[in-house]
């Protein structure tokens, strides 16, 4: 019988990798290391468990482990294995089967990141997300399987894969995006909501706030997606609470690089988790995130798709009308500088739906505002795109930024003056149900017609249309009633699956 001291059990919530606290075998100190990595290919996530000695690296042989998997508080499955080499490893396949099918260990048809070893391979579709997945591992023998360790070696082990979850919203101005959340520690709750008027995000995560728990957390990261086609989004800085407390400046930073994304990273260590739990008692198990912009609207910035400069546009007046005159005030800072306002060429173009309806070019000022001004033309609305190219004579040092003419209030009704025309002839019977709500959807659908933000119910779509909505419509067109009543009708038409947006 091999005696030996240790802590009863040992605690990590790591990423991607592990080194637990180092405990004694006998006479010399062990620690089990855990690493893991999607391996071939991102549907199987590879996790390596070794136990080695702490002062010569050299692992333990002879290790009979029990592995137990845990995700969501739901126990997935337990395999118990002896290694002769000390290492053990597991791979986590991603099929369409809901059943969790543990193979006997052997030889990987891919192999393993570690070099040799038999591989014990689960498979199952509770696999395909990412999240955190927490390990009970027990070792009963090392150094030879007659040695029975008693206590055994019992070590509680988080290891985080990342999962991304996209979200569609439907903005008033700048029509359908994409938002997404990439998490690298838990799954994100099925509350993600974006507020308009605020520019807010708000979601949560399932977090235990316990001392214990944040004393065995090393980080906890999450990375924002925003589509740089989203002009409100493009903003300079951010703000974040967690569970209503403000996080320090210096825990979100903006990645700017990719020419179709940012990213913007909260990245919390495990000092910022107990300055949180100390200030606020009483937190529900879960982390609650609210991601907002830092200052006003403007000014935007963005990265040229080469990284080197950034750019920073801002604009008066704020709110650009058709038919208008807009000054455009706009620096090029040199990240290879670290940040130094440089004066470059560039090649500037205004795009409105595809089309090139204002072009310029100069040298940006190496300090204060490069100016452009812009007459609006009066049949252009919606979105333009200002389009920066061959800054310095780089062909790969272009960027852009998207813009509002006539911004919409999200409560805002902009119904053009020819719908009236339309509910008079309907309301008369002179075109038929199916053609006016056909007609109105593609109208709303395609931004023409705008309303307030409605929820739809779970309907087929194939109710009858109420009178009272014909009347009004009627009513509407001989100007009886205001817009607003109107568009009530329409809110409840889509309230009723009537009409689908």
């Amino acid at each position: 019988m091999l005696s030996f001291s240790s802590i009863a059990e040992s605690y990590g919530h790591g990423l991607g990798y592990e080194i637990m606290p180092p405990e004694m075998l006998g006479s010399k100190l062990v620690s089990l290391e855990i690493s893991s990595d999607t391996w071939p290919d991102e549907y199987t996530k590879e996790i390596i468990f070794s136990l080695f000695e702490t002062d010569t690296g050299v692992n333990v042989e002879n290790v009979t482990y029990f592995i137990m998997l845990t995700k969501q508080n739901e126990v997935l499955f337990d395999v118990t294995g002896q290694r002769d080499d000390g290492t053990f490893i597991l791979k986590l396949h991603t099929t369409e089967s809901d059943q969790i099918t543990v193979e006997e260990p052997g030889s990987d048809f891919f192999g393993s990141l570690f070099d040799g070893g038999e591989v014990v391979n689960v498979r199952s579709n509770t696999f395909s997300s990412g999240g955190l997945y927490e390990f009970k591992v027990i070792i009963t023998t090392g150094d030879a399987y007659s040695n029975v360790l008693s206590p055994p070696l019992d070590y509680d082990v988080g290891i985080s894969f990342l999962d991304k979850t996209l979200y569609n919203i439907d903005d008033i101005n700048f029509g359908q995006q994409e938002l997404g959340i990439i998490t690298y520690y838990d799954l994100i709750n099925d509350d993600f909501v974006y507020d308009a008027n605020k520019k807010m995000i708000t979601y949560s995560m399932p977090f235990d706030w316990s001392e214990e728990n944040i004393l065995v957390t090393s980080t906890m990261h999450q990375e924002i997606i925003i589509p740089k086609t989203f002009g409100d989004l493009m903003v300079e800085s951010f703000s974040a609470r967690v569970n209503g407390f403000d996080v320090q400046e210096s825990a979100l930073t903006i990645d700017d690089f990719s020419p179709i994304n940012r990213l913007v990273h909260l990245v919390l260590n495990q000092n910022d988790l107990l300055e949180i739990s100390n200030s606020i008692d009483g937190f529900p198990n879960k982390m609650d995130f609210t991601i907002i912009p830092s200052a006003d609207n403007l000014p935007l910035t963005t990265m040229t798709e080469n990284a080197q400069y950034k750019l920073n546009l801002s604009w008066e007046p704020q709110n650009i009308e058709s038919g208008s005159t807009a000054v455009f005030f706009f620096e090029v800072l040199d990240a290879f500088l670290i940040d130094r306002q440089v004066s470059v060429a560039y090649d500037l173009s205004i795009l409105h739906d595809g089309e090139r309806i204002f072009q310029t070019n100069g040298n940006s000022n190496d300090s204060g505002h490069s100016i452009i001004e812009f007459d609006v033309p009066a049949d252009v609305t919606g979105i333009i795109t200002l389009q920066f190219e061959n800054l310095n004579g780089s062909d790969l040092a272009d960027a852009f930024f998207p813009i509002v003419i006539d911004r919409a209030g999200v409560d805002q009704v902009l119904i053009p003056a020819w719908i009236k025309n339309n509910a008079g002839w309907w309301a008369t019977d002179q075109i038929d149900d199916s053609s006016f709500l056909k007609g109105i959807q593609y109208l709303i659908q395609e931004g023409i017609m705008i309303i307030p933000p409605t929820e739809a119910s779970e309907q087929n779509g194939s109710q009858m249309v109420p009178a009272w909505i014909k009347n009004n419509a009627g009513w509407w067109a001989t100007d009886q009633i205001d817009d607003t009543a109107f568009v009530q009708g329409i809110q409840y038409l889509i309230q009723e699956g009537i009409i689908v947006v």
